[in-house]
């Protein structure tokens, strides 16, 4: 005997430009009708497992623009019935009963299906673009913005404040308990990115390569993130509700940085999230890339007001190779892990002086992580991979993970090496020193002058001092300088800027 199927979907209704009427877009999903009553919802109907969204997502038209619907099976009466925007009769949907199998049906408007294209039908604008800055016009980091076009509200960024330790301010628990269609994140720094493991009920979307990233950093912490976590990619629209969103690819001292372009209504809003011009990719490129109007710019301002110089990392790289060349001793570098252009620019300096370079478990993950031509062990020529403690358990299985690797026995038998190091480092320096006289060598400081304020930096710092390192700084801004900001500027004409992720003093 023929074996009966109950078929179930979602489909939009496009309209016809040429022969009037209605194309659809639709899926289905059979299942057996001798399991009808199992596979049942409470309310005696088989739906279709996916929603709208899932199905049109990446797509570069919005969910909910066209007239949508979805077909269920009423398994106590034995007639499908049609969900849909209140747009739609059966009479309009003869093509779909072919392909669902459908002998008879009942229509249902749906008020949670009313798309744009009705609303507009009927003459109802879309509603405008509208923002609020929550955190970040005040101080570095932080950035807290709320996004809104009608019913739709977007959360961008979604980090730690910088000096708020373990603790969650009143403000992050009110964005992380707040409702919102999904949560846009720029970078995976802890100060846009620090609260991404907290925030389950609605999409967060990143970068894939910040993903990657983030997810290694999850692991070796012994954590996941969750299923929400969704990825954008660099130039291709995506929608949240009838907001358009489109990232741009930038530079900073975070690996897989973006921009973000959101339009709604008729109106635009650019947010640079954080950004440079100095670093490893083409500034230029980017400007020919972004509108050469927007209503509104939404600018980083790390440095506005500052007259350091922010010179570029192949100056960078230069200057550390004649600091490499000045003594026969080890080089060490206070980094911070994650700053993938810093790592490939001591690398190539360590590979011009014939230098082993060695990277900590933590940052040979994170660099593998990025991938492409990042060093890392195994991957790369004259690089392995330490580890400055005992580890365990997952931390453990990453260490065997990486081939090239060697033990602090090893290390010390050698000179001509740069070694990555942080302020959680003292005690292995120690032992090191123990083994081997690294003093007159040379402890590169390359992070935020900031930083030096921090108990475990200083105390890293003495110590090197006592071992007979001789410190020298070399760091440029993973951020855009004051002329940067201008160029920009020149270039989106914005009706309004907007600066955040500033200090007061600095403004």
């Amino acid at each position: 005997m023929e074996q009966k199927f109950v078929r179930v979907g979602i489909f939009w209704a496009i309209p016809d430009e040429e022969e009037g009427g209605w194309k659809f877009e639709a899926y289905q999903k059979s299942y057996p009708f001798s399991a009808a009553k199992q596979l049942a919802n409470e309310a005696g109907l088989i739906e279709y497992p996916f929603s709208h969204f899932d199905a049109w997502e990446g797509k570069d038209v919005p969910f909910d623009f066209y007239p949508r619907g979805r077909i269920a099976y009423d398994v106590e009466c034995g007639v499908h019935r049609i969900f849909a925007d209140e747009c739609l009769d059966l009479d309009d949907l003869d093509e779909l009963f072919d392909f669902y199998d459908i002998e008879d049906a009942t229509i249902h408007p749906d008020k949670s299906y009313v798309s744009m294209f009705a609303k507009r039908k009927r003459g109802v604008p879309v509603p405008k673009l509208e923002y609020r800055i929550l955190r970040g016009r005040d101080k570095i980091g932080e950035n807290l913005i709320e996004i809104t076009s009608g019913e739709t509200r977007v959360l961008v960024e979604l980090g730690k404040a910088l000096d708020g330790g373990e603790e969650t301010s009143d403000m992050e628990k009110q964005v992380l308990s707040t409702k919102y269609d999904a949560v846009i994140v720029s970078h995976y720094h802890a100060d846009h990115a620090g609260l991404i493991g907290q925030k389950r009920d609605c999409p967060v979307f990143v970068g894939a390569g910040a993903r990657r990233i983030l997810d290694m950093m999850s692991a070796y912490d012994g954590k996941t993130l969750g299923d929400n976590i969704k990825t954008y990619r660099d130039g291709q629209p995506m929608w949240v509700g009838n907001i358009k969103i489109t990232p741009y690819l930038c530079d900073h001292s975070a690996y897989d940085s973006y921009m973000l372009l959101f339009e709604a209504g008729g109106r635009s809003l650019l947010y640079t999230g954080d950004f440079r011009f100095h670093g490893r990719k083409n500034g230029e490129k980017l400007l020919e890339r972004l509108p050469k109007h927007v209503n509104t710019l939404i600018t980083e301002g790390t440095n506005v007001g500052s007259d350091k110089p922010c010179f570029s990392e192949r100056e960078l790289e230069m200057r550390a190779v004649e600091l490499m060349k000045s003594t026969d001793k080890p080089i060490f570098i206070l980094q911070s892990a994650s700053n993938i252009d810093r790592i490939v620019s001591f690398y190539r300096a360590a590979k011009r002086t014939g230098r082993i370079f060695y990277e900590d478990v933590y940052t040979s993950h994170i660099a593998a992580a990025a991938g492409g031509s990042i060093p890392r062990p195994d991957f790369f020529k004259g690089v392995y991979a330490f580890t400055p403690r005992r580890v365990t358990g997952r931390r453990r299985e990453m260490l065997f993970e990486i081939e090239n690797k060697r033990g602090i026995a090893g290390i010390s038998k050698g000179d001509q090496y740069v070694m990555l190091v942080r302020p959680s480092m003292t005690a292995y320096l120690k032992k090191l020193a123990q083994r081997a006289d690294i003093s007159g060598g040379i402890l590169i400081y390359s992070m935020w002058s900031g930083y030096r304020e921090q108990p475990s930096v200083k105390q890293f710092l003495d110590a090197a001092r006592e071992l007979g390192l001789t410190e020298r700084t070399l760091h440029t801004s993973g951020h855009a300088s004051a002329q940067d900001i201008e160029k920009l500027k020149l270039h989106v004409h914005a009706d309004e800027t907007v600066i955040v992720h500033t200090s007061a003093e600095q403004k």
